[in-house]
């Protein structure tokens, strides 16, 4: 393998995301600002149509975040306090920030060891499930019509199964915070091919009120929440989805893929792509599933001594979080997700993610890692 004596492992240290703005968007957020509409306006709307016509979704409902985009999926399937909601024990709090709001009965699942994040289906009907497609790459929870899924999509924008986007069907949950390939001061989203479900979002973003017309208490006619987004937000979530997403999408996939060579020659842990999908991988993770924790820490000390920044993303799994835990003793036997939290690292970090890497800082890392593994196994 060739690397190139100019590139330096300790740039990936550097912030490089959320990167600044594009003229376009800078342009944007300045007509949104000087329109004096901020939210429920002409930018949301361009947010939405750009996500339908990215994604293949006949529907999208912008919300002020991914986590409140989430909760309100759940209210609208009646998930209420003590519903039992089925969910994979590996992955990030924010999925399950709205069910622990509701009080929702989480039932733990464990992960699959090759791919991290999906769950045994689940054969007993009226099922609900929430779960991620970790770190960009899909899980395959089959979506039948006696099970509900929904899943939160929030590092999967991008990601492409047999060539189309990853939410053309079903429902989804999409993040635009500082650290997604969409970066906005926050926002979220809903996609889904269920018509009454988007028209309930609609309402449960809105105080609960019937779309349409001049806000007023008349209206409510149910339970809902202040989750519309600001409409500076959604100038730039529109022009970025437009403008910047394809790019950084594409460099994502490609980093990922060449990365995931190394990792698969090393025999380190890497997760499994299902065939037909591209991820626009959101992080990359890697480590010794499997191994001691002597070894785990040789490896991970050999990390830091070589300059190759990492981050312990999901080192607390889920059900052994104090906020998350389980309110019963369901039984809990889920030993790939602990090991998973054990043993496992993303390379970069949040501000350097993968899609910022240059080629030779990509093959720099590469090499490194093939140097580190022929020592520390």
């Amino acid at each position: 393998m060739t690397t190139t004596p100019t590139a330096d492992l300790a740039r990936l240290r550097e912030r490089r995301w959320p990167p600044p703005p594009s003229m376009s968007a800078d342009h944007a957020v300045s007509q949104a600002l000087y329109s004096g509409t901020w939210t429920s306006g002409p930018y949301t709307h361009n947010a939405e149509t750009a996500l339908r016509e990215l994604t293949g979704a006949p529907h999208a409902i912008a919300f002020q975040s991914c986590t409140a985009a989430i909760h309100a999926v759940l209210l609208a399937h009646d998930i209420r306090a003590d519903t039992p909601l089925h969910t994979p024990a590996f992955g990030f709090a924010g999925t399950l920030t709205g069910a622990a709001h509701i009080g929702a009965r989480l039932l733990y699942h464990d992960v699959d060891p090759n791919t991290g994040n999906s769950i045994d289906p689940l054969a007993s009907p009226g099922a609900v499930i929430l779960t991620p497609d970790l770190h960009g790459v899909p899980h395959t929870v089959p979506r039948t019509p006696d099970v509900t899924v929904i899943t939160d999509s929030c590092q999967s924008l991008g990601t492409l199964v047999d060539r189309q986007h990853i939410g053309a069907t079903g429902t989804h949950c999409w993040s635009f915070s500082a650290t997604k390939l969409v970066s906005a001061p926050d926002g979220g989203a809903v996609t889904t091919d269920d018509e009454r479900l988007a028209d309930d979002l609609r309402q449960l973003r809105d105080y609960g009120a019937t779309p349409g017309g001049v806000r007023a208490n008349a209206l409510i006619t149910r339970p809902g929440h202040n989750w519309r987004p600001s409409e500076l937000s959604m100038a730039i979530v529109a022009d970025e989805l437009t403008n910047r997403l394809p790019f950084a999408a594409a460099r994502a996939r490609d980093v990922g893929a060449r990365v995931h060579q190394t990792l698969t020659d090393t025999d380190l842990w890497y997760q499994d792509i299902p065939d037909g999908t591209e991820p626009a991988f959101h992080k990359i993770r890697t480590g010794l599933l499997g191994h001691p924790a002597r070894t785990v820490n040789r490896f991970t000390t050999a990390l830091s001594t070589a300059g190759i920044p990492y981050h312990a993303w999901g080192r607390i799994p889920l059900h052994e979080h104090p906020v998350f835990a389980p309110r019963r003793a369901d039984s809990l036997r889920v030993p790939v997700a602990t090991n998973l939290a054990d043993t496992t690292v993303c390379l970069g970090t949040e501000s350097c993610p993968p899609w910022t890497w240059t080629d030779e800082e990509t093959e720099l890392l590469c090499h490194t890692l093939e140097s580190i593994m022929e020592t520390v196994l």
